[in-house]
C-alpha cells in the first residue's frame, strides 16, 4: 500500500495523487513522483514497455481499466506482489521475503511488510551500504500512514453528551494499541470484507494474554451494564461454503466488498437487490453474518469512534450472542443506501421501498420483540423467515 494507499477506494486512477504528482513535478521541473496507482503500475509491467511517451500513457490507462473491470481488488494486488521488483535482480514476493527476511510470506509480520513496501519506489538501491536503516525508517512512516488512514476516526462528542461509562485514559490507549494490532494483522481482510469470517480464535491468535484478558473485561462490562437479550440459535465462528455465500458489491462509490449471506437468504437478498435496481431504488447491503471476532473487532473500532464511551458504543455494537448476525440459521441482513449517511435511514425513500416489497422476499423488519433495544436502534435490520 505504500505505492498506493487508497488502492481500495478508487477505480484504477487516483486523481488527487494524479493531480499532486503533477504539481510536485512542475516545481521540481523534473519526474520526480508518478502518482501511479498499483493497477496502473501493473498494467506497465505486465504489458507495456519502461518508454515514457504519451501514447504508452494512454495505452497504460486503457489496460488499468480492463484490469479493474475484469479482476477483484485482491487478485490486482496478488498479481502486482507477484511481478513488481524488491531489489536488484529480485523479482516477486516471495524471493523478497525470503532474501531480507528468510521466511514466506505469510509469515512476515506488519512492520515486516512495512520494511519490503518501503523498497517498491526505488527498487535498485536496496544494494546501498545503508538501504536497511534507510528502509526500516520508511517501513515505519509506512505503517503509521495505513493505520491512521484506515483505522475509525475518534469523533468529537457533542456539547452536554452524557457518557455513563467512560474508559480511563490507560484503558482507552490499550484499545487503540490493540484495534491497531488487529488492524495490521488483517487489514486486507478489513478492506475487502473478508474479516466477516474472523472468529474469536484467530482473533486471540494476535493478541498477548493480557490484551485477550483486556479485552474479555470490556465484554463483560458490557454485559453486566448494557445486557441485551441473549439469542438463541445456531451459530457458527466460520460458516462453511455449504452454509453462506459471498455477495460481492459497491459499498460506497470507490470499493466494492463481500458480505457472507447465509445460504437460505441469498437468492432472496439478491432477488431484492435486482427489483431495487430496476426501480432505482439505491438499495445495498452493509452487512450480513459476523464471526464472533469480527464482531469483537467492530465492539473496539466503534469504541474507539466513539470517543472511548462504552455506554453509547454499547447500544451501536451487539455482542456475538446478542447478535442475530452471528447465527447461521437465521440469517440477518443489514440494508442501507449509497451515500445516505447523513440522512436516517428510516426516513429515505428506499426504507419506504423495503417495508412495501421486502415481506414479499421473505424478509421481516426487527430484532426478536423482547430486543426493543435492537428495534431502536437498529431500524435497517432484516430478518429472512421464510
Amino acid at each position: 500500500m505504500a505505492e498506493d494507499i487508497r488502492f481500495y477506494f478508487h477505480h484504477g486512477l487516483d486523481w488527487d495523487s494524479l493531480r499532486a504528482a503533477f504539481w510536485l513535478n512542475l516545481k521540481e521541473g523534473r519526474v520526480v513522483w508518478g502518482g501511479s496507482t498499483i493497477t496502473q503500475q501493473l498494467a506497465k509491467n505486465l504489458y507495456l514497455s519502461p518508454e515514457k511517451t504519451i501514447s504508452r500513457k494512454f495505452r497504460e490507462f486503457i489496460l488499468t481499466q480492463k484490469l479493474e473491470s475484469s479482476l477483484t481488488k485482491n487478485r490486482i494486488l496478488e498479481i502486482y506482489l507477484n511481478v513488481a521488483q524488491w531489489g536488484p535482480s529480485i523479482f516477486g514476493i516471495t524471493a523478497a521475503s525470503q532474501h531480507y527476511f528468510g521466511k514466506p510470506p505469510k509469515d512476515l509480520g506488519p512492520l515486516e511488510a512495512s520494511y519490503l513496501a518501503s523498497i517498491l519506489p526505488n527498487p535498485e538501491r536496496a544494494d546501498e551500504g545503508n538501504f536497511r536503516e534507510r528502509f526500516t525508517e520508511a517501513g515505519g512512516r509506512i505503517f503509521d500512514l495505513l493505520l491512521q488512514s484506515y483505522l475509525p476516526p475518534i469523533h468529537e462528542e457533542k456539547i452536554n453528551e452524557v457518557c455513563e461509562d467512560r474508559l480511563t485514559q490507560e484503558e482507552s490507549e490499550q484499545t487503540d494499541y490493540i484495534v491497531a494490532k488487529v488492524f495490521s494483522s488483517f487489514a486486507n481482510d478489513i478492506l475487502s470484507g473478508q474479516a466477516f469470517l474472523l472468529t474469536e480464535d484467530q482473533l486471540r491468535a494476535t493478541l498477548e494474554p493480557g490484551e485477550i484478558a483486556f479485552v474479555q473485561s470490556l465484554l463483560q462490562r458490557k454485559r453486566e451494564r448494557h445486557p441485551l437479550p441473549k439469542l438463541e440459535c445456531k451459530r457458527s465462528d466460520k460458516p462453511g461454503e455449504t452454509e453462506s455465500i459471498p455477495l460481492v458489491q459497491a459499498s460506497n462509490e470507490y470499493r466494492s466488498r463481500t458480505y457472507w449471506v447465509p445460504k437460505p437468504a441469498y437468492g432472496p437478498v439478491q432477488s431484492l437487490l435486482g427489483k431495487a435496481k430496476e426501480e432505482g431504488i439505491p438499495l445495498i447491503v452493509t452487512s450480513a453474518f459476523r464471526g464472533s471476532g469480527y464482531q469483537n473487532y467492530l465492539l473496539l473500532a466503534f469504541l474507539r469512534q466513539d470517543a472511548y464511551c462504552l455506554s453509547k458504543t454499547s447500544k451501536r455494537v451487539a455482542l456475538p450472542e446478542e447478535s442475530e448476525h452471528s447465527c447461521v440459521d437465521f440469517p440477518a441482513i443489514d440494508f442501507g443506501i449509497l451515500g445516505g449517511k447523513h440522512v436516517p435511514f428510516e426516513q429515505t425513500e428506499t426504507y419506504r421501498w423495503l417495508q412495501a416489497n421486502a415481506p414479499q422476499a421473505g424478509f421481516q423488519l426487527s430484532y426478536p420483540q423482547n430486543n426493543a433495544v435492537g428495534m431502536a436502534f437498529e431500524p435497517w435490520h432484516w430478518r429472512w423467515v421464510d
